[in-house]
């Protein structure tokens, strides 16, 4: 598994947060943390570390995540394997 932090921007309202994780579970990703950024008039920055099956699902991971009404991806990192998550 290759591990990616992602930053995602999405709409700060009830339900918003679990529309992003299920568009993650859908190309396979598994999300191991998720840290909230920003909250600012209606909107959120948050922050997961996601593990995928390989670094062929990164493209497929944003083209799901901006099928989310509101969300998008604004940053993808490789997790360093020698700095702690979380």
């Amino acid at each position: 598994m290759a591990g990616y932090v992602v930053r995602i921007a999405l709409p700060d309202r009830p339900g918003a947060l679990g529309l992003v994780a299920s568009r993650i579970g859908a190309v396979g990703g598994d999300i191991v943390a998720i840290n909230i950024l920003e909250r600012d008039t209606g909107n959120a920055v948050d922050e997961f570390v996601i593990e995928l099956a390989g670094p062929h699902l990164v493209d497929l991971l944003r083209n799901e995540i901006h099928e989310v009404d509101g969300a998008s991806v604004l940053d993808v990192a490789p997790v360093d394997s020698t700095s702690a998550v979380g």
